[in-house]
């Protein structure tokens, strides 16, 4: 195992350090502190070719507006709040709505946009970092103050873990998610259209006009939605589908059938692999709708539908006000949840 670090910038007065961790099999990832932001995921095709399967900026500083959360930590809650306002206690509170009218992945300055405070683990089998984060009462219209601990763990089976563990000391909402940008061609070479897919959902919830969802679960069976057996992602993705045109594409949560939510990507014309395992209750599956027009490391823009994000989280609070317990975290309560990403060949 290896492990190195470089400042890379700086954001208000503070330096931005990106480490990089390396396991024995050559595996390779990059993580900044700004944000818990993975930069990098080197991983070999079927011929030991060492590639980049997440986007990544040319220019670091990017990352600091970084309005499409490229590899980054989302919190305190992933996802819409419809109409920027749920109740906790029958109390009302109210968020930022920067995507009008809801209010999104954490509001004006999520996450995101903070500076962890980062302890470095490495051992025999395994190197990754401890980030830290102390979330203040209000901060963004969220009560409670909310101490946060993210683990990234990369081990000699080629396994990267992301374990969330949070508590407060007033009952808030909190659903945490990581929104890298999956492209297992390497070094993006090619769209998402001819990934295949498979997601372990008989359902996915309905969304509405503004992206909220409305709280109405719809089966997968017989749809575009249907992922639970492997296929193009580009298989049904331009199909006549109310739920398709709302989203430009897929841009909605599917919940997993079982408490061990289970993903599968796979490229196959380089071979590569990823099986995500998680203990949280849904993914939403965002396959770059609306690509943005920032550099990428390779040099090139981002393409419609050139990657995808497998956000693992719990489902987002509708506009019925469906799922807010599910995002809700008791004072005093643990926020655990665990995400694995297995890379691998075929």
């Amino acid at each position: 195992m290896e492990a190195t670090k470089i400042i890379i910038g700086n954001y208000k007065n503070k330096d931005v350090i990106e480490y990089n961790m390396k396991n024995d099999n050559g595996i390779k990832v990059s993580i900044l502190n700004f944000g818990g932001i993975i930069t990098r995921i080197m991983t070999p095709d079927r011929n030991g070719n060492l590639e980049n399967i997440v986007l990544a900026y040319k220019n670091k500083e990017d990352y600091f507006t970084n309005s499409a959360y490229y590899g980054a930590l989302i919190g305190r809650t992933a996802g819409r709040i419809a109409g920027s306002r749920t109740i906790i206690n029958r109390k009302e509170y109210e968020f930022y709505p920067n995507y009008n009218p809801n209010s999104g992945h954490g509001g004006k300055e999520g996450f995101d946009k903070k500076i962890w405070e980062v302890k470095e683990i490495i051992s025999n089998n395994e190197c990754g970092l401890e980030l830290k984060y102390y979330s203040e009462d209000g901060e963004e219209g969220y009560p409670g103050n909310v101490e946060v601990k993210a683990k990234y763990i990369l081990n000699n089976n080629n396994e990267l873990k992301l374990i969330i563990e949070a508590n407060s000391d007033k009952d808030t909402l909190f659903n945490m998610t990581n929104h890298s940008y999956f492209n297992l061609s390497g070094d993006y070479k090619r769209d998402i259209s001819e990934s295949e897919l498979m997601i372990n959902a008989d359902e996915y919830l309905e969304i509405d006009k503004t992206g909220a969802i409305t709280g109405k679960s719809i089966s997968c069976k017989s749809t575009a939605f249907d992922f639970r057996e492997k296929k193009e992602i580009g298989r049904d993705i331009n199909d006549s589908d109310k739920q398709l045109e709302l989203g430009n594409g897929y841009d909605h949560p599917f919940i997993f059938n079982d408490e061990k939510g289970c993903i599968v990507l796979e490229d196959r014309e380089s071979g590569r692999g990823l099986k995500v395992e998680t203990n949280n209750s849904s993914v939403v599956i965002y396959t770059t709708n609306y690509p943005g027009n920032k550099q990428l490391t390779t040099g090139e823009m981002p393409k419609f539908r050139g990657a995808i994000c497998l956000e693992t989280q719990e489902p987002p609070i509708a506009s019925n006000g469906m799922f807010t317990m599910d995002s809700t975290l008791k004072k005093d309560k643990k926020y655990s949840k665990e995400t694995k990403y297995k890379l691998y060949t075929v």
